[in-house]
């Protein structure tokens, strides 16, 4: 009697889709991924995945909702937390999460328009820290704190994008340090003074 091995699953599959598929995005990076490795992940058939998610922008566009609700989470922190400490919170993510956070800002990976629920979430990252700016210098109007946090979030995410990219000369001496990487280098290790001349 010939016995075939059938592909199962149990729960709720779609759920246990976007887990695999963030787990593989954190570890390997956005562009290794696929259906029929997520669905091997998963340990169902491929045309099950494609019951729930029509292509591979679909899915990694839940995958960038995630990955935002969780970098919100984060950069959130604690309820006392100040401007500054979630500032801390922001890079800290980005240096631990770089392939969800390299995601994240990739548009051109998934075009966020497409899709409503990474609008409202990745919204939320941004009004976080136009709020804790706001609560640092309450003397700002709406447009000088907007500017604030605009100069802020590009500081950081340049930091975030540029930090990765240089991790080999980072460790070098400081002599041997390429004069912009010294800076950048610099930056980091005085993010607080840093952020209090941009006030």
């Amino acid at each position: 009697m010939n016995i075939t091995f059938q592909k199962y699953h149990h729960g709720n599959l779609r759920d246990e889709i976007l887990r695999a598929a963030y787990s593989f995005v954190k570890e390997n990076g956005y562009a290794a991924m696929s259906l029929r490795g997520i669905a091997d992940e998963c340990n169902v058939s491929a045309t099950a995945i494609y019951r729930h998610y029509e292509t591979k922008e679909h899915l990694l566009a839940d995958v960038v909702a995630k990955g935002f609700v969780e970098f919100n989470i984060s950069v959130e922190g604690k309820e006392e937390d100040d401007i500054f400490q979630r500032c801390e919170n922001y890079l800290g993510f980005a240096f631990d999460n770089y392939n969800i956070y390299d995601l994240l800002f990739s548009q051109s990976v998934v075009e966020f328009l497409k899709f409503p629920q990474i609008l409202e979430v990745a919204d939320r990252a941004f009004e976080s820290l136009l709020e804790s700016v706001k609560q640092h210098d309450k003397s700002l109007n709406d447009l000088s704190a907007s500017n604030k946090a605009i100069h802020i979030w590009s500081f950081l995410h340049g930091m975030s994008s540029i930090s990765k990219k240089m991790d080999v000369a980072f460790n070098l001496p400081d002599s041997e340090m390429p004069i912009p990487v010294r800076s950048v280098k610099r930056a980091r290790e005085n993010l607080k003074q840093f952020i209090e001349d941009l006030f």
